[in-house]
This record gives C-alpha cells, sequence and structure tokens, in this order.
C-alpha cells in the first residue's frame, strides 16, 4: 500500500528551520532490526525520489548517526550518504525519529549479483576506500560497513556509505565495544576480542565487501565469531605472535585453528580473480591493523590505474571522469586534513549533550499513520533480542548479525513475526534475513 503524506520537517543541516515535505508514493522499502526505510517520490519543496529511515532510539541514547549526518562543522562528501531532512514522532512513551536521505535505487547487495566487469569493480573500490578515508580523517569508524550498507546508483556509477547507526568517533585512550560489525566482515581483532582499535577494523570489511564482488557471493561466511576466525585462518594462516600482539587480542586462538598454519591463499577462494585483484586483496586482509593498505597510499594504488586512462568508460558509455572528477582524485589523495575535520570529531561528536540535542517534535500528519510503522514490523522483538545478544559479548555460539541473521532458537519468533507482516513487508523482510 502506498500513501502521500504532507509531513512538517527540519531542514539539515540548520537552525531549526521548518519545512513542508509533500511527498507521494510512499511505501515500506525494507525493514532490519533497529529501523525501517521507506522510500517516496517528494514533491515539495523540491522532487525527487527520497528514503525515509524510521528508527527508535532508546531513551536517553545519543543518536551518532544523526549527530554525525547534520554537522555543519564538515565539509560533505560525495561518497557518504547525506541527510537532507528530519522530523520526530511520539508514539506513546517512544520517539520515532526519521531522516529523509536522497533515493539510491541499489545497494552493493544488489549489483552483487549482476555480473560486473573488472573497470566496475575498480570503480566501486575506489568509492568505498575514498568514503572510509574521509571518516578517518573525521575520526569516525562506521562499524558495521558490508553490503547492504553501501548504496549504489548502477546507472550513473555512484556510491555512498549508509547506515551510521553503529558508528562512533574515536579517542586515544578510549576503549570501544568489541562486538561490532556484522560477522561475516567482522576483523580478526574483533573476533578475538580487542577493544583498543581504530579506524583500520572498516579497510578489512571493506575489503571482504571487495572480494564479495569478484565471488559474487559471501567470501567468509562464519557461523559464529569462532568458525569466523577459523575460516581466516584456513584462507590466511594462523596469525603469528607479533600479529596477535599487533591486534592488541585478548582472546587466545582456538586450538582447532593452528593445523592451518599456513593457510591456503585468497586465490582458492577466489577462483575467477586477476592476479591484480589478489595482490590488491592481499595488501588490504591483513591481520596486523596498521600494516592494511589504507588512505592516499591505496587510492594511488596501481589497482586502479585502468580507471584513470584518458578516455575510460564504462560499458553504458558514461566517463569514468563524470564519476570520479579530477577534483575528487585530488582530495582523496592528499594526505589526511589533520586540523579543520578532526577539530569537527573533537568539538562536534564528543561535546557534552544537552537537553536539546536531537530532533523537535514535529507536528503529527495523520496520513504518515498510514505508513507501516513500528508496531507492524519485526522491530519489537528483534531489537530487544538483538541488544540482549550484544550484551553478552558473544559468550553464546548463536549471534544476532545486523540486520541479517536470527539466532536459531529464535525461528519460532520469526515466523510469528513475518505472518503478521503484510505480503510487501514480508518480501522485504525475507530479502533481508536470507543475507
Amino acid at each position: 500500500m502506498s500513501v502521500s503524506v504532507e509531513q512538517e520537517a527540519f531542514e539539515m543541516p540548520s537552525d531549526n528551520k521548518k519545512v513542508l515535505l509533500k511527498i507521494d508514493d510512499v511505501n515500506l522499502h525494507s525493514c532490519g532490526v533497529f529501523s525501517n526505510v521507506y522510500r517516496g517520490n517528494l514533491r515539495e519543496p523540491c522532487e525527487k525520489k527520497i528514503a525515509i529511515k524510521k528508527t527508535w532510539p532508546e531513551k536517553g541514547e545519543r543518536n551518532f548517526e544523526f549527530i554525525f549526518l547534520t554537522g555543519r562543522e564538515r565539509v560533505k562528501h560525495k561518497n557518504i550518504i547525506q541527510m537532507n531532512y528530519a522530523f520526530s514522532h511520539n508514539y506513546g512513551n517512544k520517539i520515532c525519529e526519521s531522516y529523509v536521505f536522497d533515493y539510491m535505487p541499489n545497494t552493493l547487495y544488489d549489483v552483487i549479483k549482476l555480473t560486473l566487469n573488472d573497470l566496475d569493480i575498480r570503480l566501486y573500490t575506489w568509492q568505498i576506500f575514498a568514503g572510509l578515508k574521509y571518516l578517518e580523517e573525521h575520526c569516525v569508524v562506521h562499524r558495521d560497513l558490508k553490503p547492504v550498507n553501501i548504496l549504489i546508483d548502477h546507472d550513473s556509477g555512484n556510491l555512498k556509505i549508509s547506515d551510521f547507526g553503529s558508528s562512533k568517533a574515536l579517542v586515544r585512550n578510549k576503549q570501544n565495544n568489541h562486538y561490532q560489525v556484522t560477522r561475516f566482515y567482522r576483523p580478526p581483532e574483533l573476533l578475538l576480542k580487542s577493544t583498543d582499535y581504530d579506524w583500520t577494523v572498516d579497510i578489512w570489511s571493506a575489503g571482504c565487501c571487495v572480494a564479495e564482488m569478484i565471488r559474487k557471493n559471501v567470501v567468509f561466511p562464519g557461523r559464529d565469531s569462532a568458525h569466523q576466525m577459523k575460516l581466516y585462518c584456513r584462507c590466511f594462516g594462523v596469525p603469528s605472535d607479533s600479529e596477535m600482539k599487533a591486534m592488541k587480542a585478548e582472546d587466545t586462538l582456538d586450538l582447532d585453528v593452528v593445523k592451518y598454519e599456513k593457510g591456503c591463499g585468497l586465490k582458492k577462494l577466489l577462483a575467477d580473480s586477476t592476479a591484480e585483484q589478489i595482490t590488491f586483496l592481499n595488501r588490504v586482509l591483513v591481520y596486523s591493523p596498521a600494516k592494511r593498505l589504507k588512505g592516499p597510499e591505496l587510492l594511488k594504488d596501481e589497482f586502479f590505474k585502468p580507471l584513470f586512462k584518458s578516455g575510460a568508460t564504462r560499458s553504458n558509455d558514461i566517463p569514468i571522469s563524470s564519476i570520479i572528477t579530477p577534483s575528487d582524485y585530488k582530495q582523496a589523495t592528499e594526505p589526511e586534513n589533520s586540523t579543520v575535520s578532526k577539530r569537527f570529531a573533537l568539538i562536534s561528536l564528543y561535546k557534552k549533550p544537552t537537553a536539546l540535542q536531537g530532533i523537535p517534535i514535529c507536528e503529527k500528519s495523520t496520513s504518515f499513520e498510514n505508513i507501516p510503522n513500528r508496531r507492524s514490523t519485526l522491530i519489537p522483538k528483534e531489537q530487544k533480542m538483538a541488544r540482549d545478544q550484544k550484551s553478552k559479548e558473544d559468550l553464546s555460539r548463536e549471534e544476532i548479525v545486523g540486520k541479517r541473521q536470527l539466532g536459531n532458537k529464535d525461528k519460532s519468533d520469526e515466523k510469528i513475526i513475518v505472518k503478521k507482516l503484510g505480503s510487501n513487508e514480508k518480501s522485504s523482510y525475507n530479502q533481508k534475513t536470507q543475507r
């Protein structure tokens, strides 16, 4: 069911400037553990396709995604999703926050199903790492980089990193939660329960996404954290003592992985890969976080040389230079800006929360009530399950992973929830949980 909406909202970023959004053809697009996403056609104040993300932060919980994406002190980046508007509603004793973004028709998960040519793999890889370089400059670690959180317009070739719900600003000597990142993309240091990590956890996750583009399927589909580490050791060998120290591991290796001392290598898992692809990934998927290829050095790597040849064009005749402009390349390959951007991170992301922080309550439109909301999706039960599981810090071998996977013992709950969904919502739910 699609509806039309007139919704009061705040323009972002702004000093509480209100606008009236007129949106047609609003439909549920997807639903997950912590949020629902809708799509629609914005008619006023401008015309374009939009996505609306509805989320329910816990009482008193600071929403990092909102703070980061609305920061006025930072320069926007074309490979990071930008928030256009925001509004909030009261639902009983809960507050629902809604964020409005430009609509991107595909995710990397969708595009991986296609037959990507070598140039497109390089194009999307470059844009992912350009976005990560920007996050590093702002002391931000994403902590849930995976194909469904990478938005793509495959026709135009543009890519944006999205979903900053698990992100945080990193501060030196401040410990972090190791139970982060969807398991298939979780770096080894987090599997080994390190709490002293940096943004290079995203580099590992991005490398897994690139490998998935080549293989067209998940490369390391671990059943649980121990099995995930076993798959890494089977491929890359058992980490040495110096590598364990570099990862600041708090946990020891399972004795079952010792037999993979040398590892089979990536080529065995990526049969259709080229020598250049394997060489590149072997510099990214490295146990020692500090040795992972990253930043300007990565973005100038020989692997990307075909993108910047004169006249390089995609198969649909779009020039690469219109997607990655000379200005984009110059900005991405310059040394990290350690002054202005990191000033934003320290001042804006770690300032003391105030009573006014967040989105003021907006006038609620009755038409918006017709859109399926939290009570008719899987949010309530699955959100509690995910939060409870995170608090256990992976002590059990059944994990609730991101927006994709439920523990076996909760399959009966899953069936009950799906039964209550409408046909369109079932389709969206099934698509997500299959991943």
